[in-house]
């Protein structure tokens, strides 16, 4: 009868890893049966990264300028209320969101998240200028998307600062969530009643001001830090 070196469970004789922690199993009586290395990619990054970036981004443009030349040409012979700009606006904010981060690669995510944010102001604007009515954009929708993009791009900051321990790094994103709750509903109080009532926005920061709290606790506390770090396997 064996039992796992880390954790100390029951083995089964034929198992080669702990069921428990993921441990291998180094059974001297056992031969070590080695797997031969498969000739596909192992992940879908590995695919992504053989592809001829240059020539997707052309292929790209032409698949995307079939659907708008074909919206435009009916829309011009319809000749009625004009609709091509929303499918038009539709399709450039796709592309913004799904094409361009396979076919354009950065060393930093931030691009993407300032192309995405410029991308859905763009196509908004076009639906309150195509409706004659900017005044909700500028008042709200405006507002609320450069708050949403400059919290991502700050929460995203600070996960990436690898000089900062860990759990710092998740107490402060979870902190920067808080405050992105609370300016999300000043906004819109101040659009709805011209001042703010801070009610669901400060119920859900104070659970995630605790847990950044606690979070930031944790990791100056280092004996805990290790007890919660073994009994979680981590």
């Amino acid at each position: 009868m064996s039992y796992c070196v880390e954790c100390g469970v029951k083995l089964a004789a034929s198992e080669p890893r702990c069921p428990l922690c993921q441990t291998p199993v180094n059974n001297p009586n056992q031969p070590v049966c080695e797997l031969e290395d498969s000739s596909h990619p192992q992940a879908i990054e590995e695919a992504i990264s053989r592809m001829d970036r240059g020539y997707a981004r052309q292929l790209s443009l032409v698949f995307l300028l079939i659907p708008i030349l074909t919206v435009l040409i009916i829309d011009l012979i319809d000749a009625g209320i004009p609709w091509s700009p929303y499918v038009v606006g539709a399709l450039v904010m796709g592309y913004c969101f799904f094409a361009f981060p396979l076919l354009f690669r950065f060393t930093r995510p931030y691009v993407y998240i300032v192309v995405d944010v410029l991308a859905l102001l763009g196509f908004l604007l076009l639906v309150a200028w195509m409706g004659n009515g900017i005044s909700w954009y500028l008042s709200l929708v405006l507002p609320v998307i450069l708050l949403v993009g400059v919290a991502t791009l700050l929460i995203i900051l600070a996960l990436r600062r690898r000089e900062m321990k860990r759990l710092y790094r998740a107490a402060l994103s979870a902190a920067l969530f808080a405050l992105a709750l609370v300016g999300l509903e000043i906004i819109i109080d101040l659009n709805a009643w011209n001042q703010a009532h801070l009610g669901w926005s400060v119920y859900a920061a104070i659970p995630l001001a605790v847990i950044a709290l606690m979070l930031a606790g944790l990791e100056q506390n280092h004996e805990l830090k290790e007890a919660v770090r073994k009994r979680l396997f981590l």
